[in-house]
């Protein structure tokens, strides 16, 4: 699971607005200390729909181009709380740098914009077909459980 997440540069989020409407789109994100930290606009829809509601969730899909198909792709899905990181958090924008490069940062960092923390509940990983994990957090750490009956859900 660490290949996978340490292979991506954005992940899909989904979040809920005040009247429910969900909301999902892909924002640049790092993981560090088992914790995924986003970078989002003010000017987007999950900024104003993480104040309002802190649960979301993230889907991270292994890189296209390792795969030929989408079935055949590893994908894990975690449930969030998020909450916005306002102190001290220029040693999440250097881990931002190393992993997006600075020209990047410099476009992001001329918008308006939080780092959110996101606390993570728990999660599947997906790898095919009927490959499933739930993933619990134990003390800082994933544990993968093999889900039975064909890992759907």
């Amino acid at each position: 699971m660490e290949n996978l997440l340490k292979s991506q540069k954005s992940l899909m989020i989904s979040s809920l607005s005040k009247n429910s409407n969900p909301e999902v789109s892909y924002a640049p994100f790092i993981m560090k200390n088992n914790k995924l930290y986003i970078y989002i606009s003010k000017a987007a829809n999950h900024y104003f729909n993480l104040l309002e509601n802190n649960e979301c969730s993230v889907m991270i899909i292994e890189d296209e181009n390792e795969s030929k198909s989408i079935f055949a792709r590893q994908r894990v899905r975690f449930s969030c709380e998020a909450e916005i990181k306002q102190n001290d958090c220029n040693y999440i924008l250097d881990e931002f740098e190393k992993l997006h490069g600075s020209q990047t940062m410099m476009v992001l960092k001329s918008l308006d914009f939080d780092i959110f923390e996101l606390n993570i509940k728990s999660g599947r990983l997906v790898k095919g077909f009927g490959q499933a994990f739930d993933i619990e957090i134990i003390d800082e750490e994933f544990e993968l459980n093999q889900v039975t009956g064909g890992g759907h859900k």
